[in-house]
């Protein structure tokens, strides 16, 4: 009791702080206003004010028969490219490169044939039982065999190669690329006419209605997640000190139990109070304002709620 007494005695003359301390202040939202980047008429609006979404669902769609068909051109036109370029990679075809390998087998057996027939006829010319002139005739052929059967390789190795000339292949390979670049884009656009929901969220309005033409930029849905809630409160400066962000706070509202939060922003610029506050005892005085997130259940605010954010010193 006695200590009761003293520390009330205390704190009358500013000699020591409240157990607690509470400040005015009022919830408020940031907003996510959900817009096309590609101008169109709005055709189908999925939600309405006041639904909840979940992230990824969808929020509403432009008309986009304009991308859709842009979209149909660039996948023919890249397939077209794909096509020219295969064909100008591919080699003969292959009945063509099978009669080029006959030919060189037969090259390869005529060959054979004169490398025989020479030899033999050599050891016949050393006994006298061939004439020179039959002699000279058979290295002839056994030339004619080698360089047909060198004639045949190399157009077997002609054949198994690409019919394009290099220049030709790269400006295939350009023009397929360029197509394929026109399908990214395309697609990208036609994406941009159908928006979902970046987060989970509160749909607190819808700002058009189907039918209307939306400019590019233009918000069709406003949305509120809920990590996007918090508390705004006011406190002089000599009570800076004493909350710094971190600093474990309570935000009451009527009626309701509390939500623990903590400081998690501290304005370096003092302000007159907002009107929000406005009375006689403090609608002249400088004041800095603080927000405070709450660690959980943030849909239990509402913006522009008004609340009280306390401090329990023996936090501190």
């Amino acid at each position: 009791m006695l200590h009761a007494v003293l520390t009330s005695l205390l704190v009358f003359f500013g000699l020591a702080q409240p157990a607690t301390v509470s400040y005015q202040g009022y919830a408020e939202g940031e907003y996510v206003l959900v817009a096309p980047q590609i101008a169109g008429t709005l055709e189908t609006l999925s939600v309405a004010r006041g639904d909840t979404v979940k992230k990824g669902a969808p929020l509403f769609a432009l008309d986009h028969a304009d991308e859709q068909a842009a979209l149909d051109q660039a996948k023919a036109q890249a397939a077209a490219a794909q096509a020219t370029l295969d064909d100008l990679l591919k080699g003969q075809r292959a009945p063509e490169v099978q009669t080029l390998l006959a030919q060189r087998e037969q090259a390869k057996a005529a060959l054979r044939l004169a490398v025989v027939t020479y030899a033999r006829n050599q050891k016949q010319y050393m006994v006298h039982a061939v004439s020179k002139a039959t002699l000279d005739a058979d290295r002839a052929s056994l030339t004619e065999a080698r360089g047909k059967l060198a004639e045949a390789e190399a157009n077997v190795a002609t054949g198994l190669q690409s019919t394009g000339r290099s220049d030709a292949i790269h400006a295939a390979a350009s023009s397929l690329a360029a197509a394929e670049a026109a399908v990214v884009s395309a697609e990208w656009r036609l994406d941009q006419k159908t928006l979902a929901a970046p987060t989970d969220a509160f749909v607190f309005d819808t700002l058009e209605r189907p039918g209307e033409y939306i400019p590019a930029g233009q918000p069709v849905v406003s949305l509120l997640p809920p990590g996007n809630i918090r508390a705004r409160f006011f406190v002089t400066e000599p009570e800076l000190h004493a909350l710094p962000a971190g600093t474990a706070v309570e935000i009451d509202c009527d009626g309701a139990p509390p939500i623990a939060a903590h400081v998690t922003y501290v304005s370096p610029q003092a302000e007159y109070s907002p009107p929000e506050l406005y009375n006689q005892d403090n609608r002249a005085r400088l004041l800095y304002m603080l927000e405070a997130t709450p660690d959980k259940n943030p849909q239990r605010l509402h913006p522009g709620q008004p609340v009280d954010v306390v401090v329990k010193n023996d936090v501190h």
